[in-house]
C-alpha cells in the first residue's frame, strides 16, 4: 500500500456560472411545473435542491432511537448567481443561496399557524408540511455559523457532541430548539413560509438597509413573485410593517403610490384591524394624499413656518406644479432616488439639457430677456448678501410672465456669466430650506454648470421625516385649519396604519393555475365530510391534475391520496361518493362529465374514531373564542384583545378606552354585561363562553416586536 502524505487538494469552488441567475430566475425554458404546490415543490428541490441537512450528532440519533423520535426539520439548498458575473461585482456577492426548510408539523413544536389565525385562515385544517423558504444573512448562514452552546454560548459545528468549553452534552432537545430558533431569526434576507394546501405567508424581506450586501429588497420581492408563480402558489399574506428609513413605509408608500410597497407585485388589501374595509382603506389612502399645500399658506405668517420653507423648498426644485401631499412626496422620493444615483456633474448637464427640451416652449430671446430682469435685481443687491429664491421670485414675478418662464430661468439660472468677471452663483442653504444666490467675481474655482444646487442625500432624508411627521404620522401631525379637513386626514393616517395584512391572490382568475398541457384533466374537488361536526369548515378546494383517460374511481382514488397526503385531520379520509353523479358507474371516464377541466363535489368520510386527530381540525387550534368587539370586528385581527369576565366575549383594548401602551385592568366587564347586571339590579349576567383569564396580545406583542410572528422588513 502506498501512503501519500501530501496534503488533499482542496475541492474547487462550483462554477457560478453552471447556477440560475437569481435576478431572471425562472427562465422562460424552464417547464414541467403545471401541478399544485404540493407536487411542483417536491420537483424543484428534487431538480435545482441538494440534501443539507447533516447527520445529526450520534448522541441525538441515540436519544431520538430511545424516545421514537426524530429531527422534523429537512433542509434542502438551491444555489444562483446573481446576475452575469459582470465587472464590478464583488466575489463574495456572486452567489445566493436559498434554503427550502421542510417542517413536519406532527413533530413541530409549533402545529399551528398564528399568521393563519390573523388573516382569516384560521378554519383551514392543518396541513402536515410547511415550507419554509429561507435566504440567510451571510453572517448567519446555517453552514456556517453552526449552532450556540445553550450553557455557555459557544459557536459549535453541527456534529459536536458535547461543548468543546463547558462539556456539555449537545442533545435532541438542544438541536430542535437551535433549530427552532433559525427558523426565528429576524434577520433572515427573505422568509416566506407556504403550507402544504398553497396558501403561504410572507414573514420578511430584508434589503440592503437590513443587512443585505448586493441584493435591494426589490431584487428579493421580484425573486419570491417568480418562485411563488413558478411553483403555483395559491395565495400569499404579508403582514406589511415594514421600515424605510425608520418611517412606517405602508404609509409613505400609501400616499405616494396608492399602494403598498407590496402591491407593485401584486399585494391587494386582505383583512383590516378594527374591522376596516377594502373601500375605507382606498378611501383613506384618497383623503390624505390629495390634502392640498395651499392650506399650508392660507395666512400669511412672518417670520415663516418649517413646513411653509420646506415645502416651498421643493416647489422650487420640482419641474412639476406641486399641489398636494401626495405630489409634495412624490417629489422629495424622487429627488432622494436621484441624490442616491450620485451623479456627476456631466450627468447633471445632460439631465439638465434633457428636461430643457421636454418643457421649454419659450423662445431663446424670451428667456435670456428674462434672466435680464432677474440678473438687473441681483446687481440691486450688496454683493456679499445671498438672495432666496423666494425673494427673488417675488421681485421679477411682474416683470416675467408666464410664472412658468420665472421658475424655468430660477432653475438654470446658477453658473451663469453677467459678464467676464462676473457669475451667478446658486446653493443650497439648509438652515432656512432655501436655494439662494448671489453675483461673486469669477476667480474660476466657482462652476459654470447652469443647474440647480439640490440637498445632498441626508439631507433629503432629514427632510422626508419632518414632513413624514408634520403631515402623515397621526401622533405628530401638527396642527392646522381647516380643523374638519385635519382630522379627516388624522383618522385617515390611522387607518392606514391599521391595514397591515395584505394578501396576493395567485390563484386569481382560477384558470391561472391551471396547466396549459391539453394531455390531462384539471379539476378542483370540494370535500364534504359525511357526519361532520357542528363547526365543521370545509377545506379549501384541491387542484387534481389526472389522465385523459381517468375513471370516476381513479378520481376518487386520487381525492384520498390528495386529501391524506395534505390535512392531518384527513389521514383516515375515504372518498365515497361523487355528488350530482351518484348514479354513474366507476368505471366512467370523467372527461365525458367534466371535460378539460371542472369543479368536482366529493363526499366522504373519515374511518375510525381516531380523537387524536382532533387538534388538527383547524390552524387556530382548540380555542373556540368569540369576537364581538364595538368596532365590527368578529374575529381575531392581531390586535391586543381582551375578554369580558362576565361573558368571555373577546375586544379590542383600544376600543375599550384602553391604550396600547397602558396594562389591561386585572378584571373587565363590558358595556353589555354592565347594563344587563344594572337591568337584573344584581347577578352574574349571561354564562361565560370561554376563558378570559388573559389578554390576547401574544400576537399583536409579537408582531410589534418583530419576534417570531414578526416581519420587521426594511425594503431598501
Amino acid at each position: 500500500m502506498v501512503v501519500n502524505e501530501r496534503p488533499l487538494k482542496r475541492a474547487k469552488r462550483r462554477v457560478t456560472a453552471d447556477l440560475c441567475d437569481f435576478l431572471t430566475f425562472p427562465d422562460d425554458g424552464v417547464g414541467g411545473f403545471d401541478a399544485p404546490f404540493r407536487v411542483n415543490v417536491r420537483a424543484f428541490l428534487s431538480r435545482y435542491g441538494r440534501s443539507l441537512a447533516p447527520p445529526p450528532p450520534p448522541s441525538i440519533l441515540r436519544s431520538a432511537a430511545v424516545g421514537g423520535d426524530e429531527p422534523h426539520l429537512l433542509i434542502w439548498r438551491v444555489s444562483f448567481r446573481v446576475g452575469g458575473g459582470s465587472e464590478g461585482t464583488p466575489a463574495a456577492a456572486a452567489e445566493v443561496e436559498l434554503d427550502v426548510v421542510v417542517e413536519d408539523v406532527p413533530r413541530s413544536k409549533s402545529i399551528y399557524c398564528d399568521q393563519c389565525r390573523v388573516v382569516g385562515w384560521s378554519d383551514h385544517p392543518v396541513c402536515g408540511k410547511r415550507y419554509h423558504f429561507i435566504i440567510r444573512n451571510d453572517k448567519n448562514s446555517l453552514s456556517r455559523s453552526g449552532m450556540s452552546c445553550i450553557r455557555c454560548g459557544t459557536l459549535l459545528s453541527l456534529s459536536s457532541l458535547r461543548c468543546y468549553s463547558c462539556n456539555c452534552e449537545i442533545t435532541l432537545d438542544t438541536f430542535e430548539d437551535w433549530a427552532h430558533l433559525q427558523l426565528e431569526d429576524s434577520t433572515h434576507l427573505l422568509h416566506g413560509i407556504v403550507h402544504a394546501n398553497g396558501y403561504g405567508h410572507l414573514l420578511r424581506v430584508n434589503g440592503k438597509e437590513g443587512g443585505s450586501k448586493f441584493l435591494t429588497g426589490r431584487d428579493i420581492m421580484s425573486f419570491w413573485d417568480r418562485l411563488c408563480t413558478l411553483l403555483r402558489i395559491r395565495k400569499v399574506s404579508v403582514m406589511d410593517i415594514s421600515k424605510k428609513y425608520g418611517m412606517d413605509y405602508r404609509l409613505l408608500h400609501a400616499v405616494t403610490a396608492g399602494h403598498p410597497w407590496y402591491g407593485n407585485w401584486g399585494y391587494k388589501f386582505g383583512t383590516g384591524s378594527f374591522a376596516l374595509t377594502a373601500e375605507s382603506y382606498q378611501k383613506a389612502v384618497d383623503t390624505l394624499s390629495r390634502v392640498p399645500l395651499s392650506i399650508f399658506f392660507s395666512r400669511a405668517r412672518y417670520p415663516r413656518t418649517q413646513l411653509q420653507n420646506t415645502i416651498g423648498l421643493y416647489w422650487s426644485l420640482s419641474d412639476q406644479q406641486l399641489l398636494t401631499v401626495r405630489d409634495l412626496f412624490c417629489c422629495v422620493m424622487h429627488q432622494l432616488q436621484q441624490a442616491s444615483s450620485c451623479l456627476t456633474p456631466g450627468n447633471l448637464v445632460l439631465k439638465k439639457s434633457a428636461e430643457a427640451g421636454a418643457i421649454c416652449t419659450w423662445t431663446k430671446d424670451e428667456v435670456e430677456r428674462a434672466e435680464e430682469v432677474i440678473v438687473k435685481f441681483l446687481r440691486s443687491v450688496d454683493r456679499s448678501r445671498w438672495v432666496t429664491w423666494r425673494a427673488l421670485r417675488g421681485a421679477a414675478c411682474h416683470a416675467i410672465e408666464p410664472p412658468e418662464l420665472l421658475d424655468y430661468c430660477l432653475k438654470g439660472l446658477g453658473g451663469k456669466h453677467v459678464s467676464d468677471e462676473l457669475i451667478i452663483v446658486a446653493r443650497y442653504n439648509a438652515d432656512i430650506k432655501a436655494i439662494e444666490y448671489r453675483i461673486e467675481t469669477n476667480s474660476g474655482q466657482a462652476t459654470s454648470t447652469r443647474c440647480l444646487p439640490r440637498p445632498s442625500a441626508d439631507q433629503l432624508i432629514c427632510d422626508l421625516k419632518f414632513l413624514y411627521d408634520a403631515l402623515l404620522n397621526p401622533n405628530t401631525m401638527q396642527p392646522y385649519k381647516p380643523t374638519g379637513m385635519r382630522n379627516q386626514a388624522l383618522n385617515s393616517a390611522a387607518k392606514l396604519l391599521d391595514c397591515k395584512q395584505f394578501i396576493r391572490h395567485y390563484d386569481e382568475p382560477a384558470t391561472s393555475q391551471l396547466p396549459s398541457n391539453p394531455l390531462v384533466i384539471t379539476l378542483w374537488c370540494h370535500v364534504e365530510l359525511v357526519d361532520h361536526p357542528e363547526d365543521y369548515t370545509a377545506p379549501p378546494l384541491e387542484l387534481l391534475v389526472l389522465p385523459t383517460d381517468a375513471s370516476v374511481a381513479d378520481l376518487k382514488l386520487q381525492v384520498t391520496k390528495t386529501f391524506q397526503e395534505t390535512y392531518l385531520v384527513f389521514q383516515r379520509f375515504q372518498a365515497e361518493q361523487l355528488l350530482n353523479y351518484e348514479q354513474i358507474s366507476d368505471a366512467t371516464h370523467i372527461k365525458t362529465l367534466f371535460g378539460s377541466h371542472g369543479v368536482a363535489r366529493i363526499r366522504g368520510r373519515c374511518l375510525g374514531n381516531d380523537k387524536t386527530l382532533g387538534q388538527f381540525r383547524k390552524e387556530r387550534g382548540l380555542d373556540n373564542w368569540i369576537v364581538d368587539c364595538a368596532c365590527g370586528a368578529k374575529d381575531d385581527d392581531g390586535e391586543r384583545m381582551m375578554a369580558c369576565d362576565a361573558c368571555g366575549v373577546w375586544q379590542h383594548t383600544r376600543c375599550a378606552g384602553i391604550d396600547d401602551f397602558e396594562e389591561v385592568p386585572a378584571k373587565f366587564v363590558c358595556k353589555e354585561c354592565v347594563g344587563i347586571r344594572k337591568y337584573n339590579g344584581r347577578g352574574l349576567g349571561r354564562p361565560r363562553n370561554g376563558p378570559s383569564v388573559r389578554c390576547k396580545d401574544e400576537i399583536g406583542s409579537s408582531f410589534s416586536n418583530a419576534g417570531r410572528l414578526g416581519r420587521l422588513t426594511t425594503v431598501g
